[in-house]
């Protein structure tokens, strides 16, 4: 059921057809042109996500610097300390997707949600994606509980790496739709 979860998301490609036909406002390209842009939520929501996006983007990328190594360069003092500096940038990316969710959940979707529910099928999807956020999260934790062996640990450094380019691509496709969705009704919102 977690894989399934998981696999939603990732193989989703877009925001479903009847979910983009409830969507209002201006088309991506405009938002940032838009009077409102600059002092609604809108900015500070995009920013956020990029923010998020950017730290996953480098725990991937580090990991699959470190996949590449061979055994012996993966034991220097500098890739392992580079291993320990990857474990706590990954805590602190989990604790800051669990925050940032975890507001969206309890504030932002129920009050959004009430005041347009014409969107509840997009809220839904929305919060199904964080099902499969948490599932994946509970996976890294998983993996991050095992950082320090992984400089002498192929395949435990395979699974951190598939996991974390499962977060990098899971991330990009939900907070993309999550825009969509919530970004048009903060411009108009104001």
């Amino acid at each position: 059921m977690t894989n399934a979860l998981i696999s939603t998301v990732l193989e989703r490609r877009q925001l479903p057809d009847p979910i983009r036909e409830q969507l209002h406002g201006p088309p991506r390209e405009q938002w940032r042109e838009h009077p409102h842009y600059l002092i609604s939520d809108a900015r500070a929501l995009q920013r956020n996500h990029n923010s998020l996006k950017r730290q996953a983007r480098q725990y991937h990328g580090a990991l699959a610097h470190l996949r590449e190594l061979d055994d012996a360069q993966r034991q220097t003092p500098a890739n392992r300390q580079l291993l320990e500096t990857l474990g706590n940038h990954g805590r602190s990316l989990l604790k800051n997707l669990h925050s940032h969710h975890g507001f969206e959940d309890s504030s932002v979707f129920p009050v959004l949600r009430l005041h347009h529910p014409r969107l509840t099928a997009g809220f839904e999807l929305l919060e199904n994606d964080h099902l499969a956020l948490d599932a994946l999260l509970h996976e890294v934790k998983g993996s991050l509980e095992q950082f320090s062996t992984l400089s002498h640990d192929p395949w435990g450094l395979e699974t951190a790496h598939r996991q974390a380019a499962q977060l990098d691509t899971l991330l990009h496709r939900h907070m993309e739709d999550e825009e969509d969705i919530i970004v048009p009704i903060y411009l108009l919102s104001m």
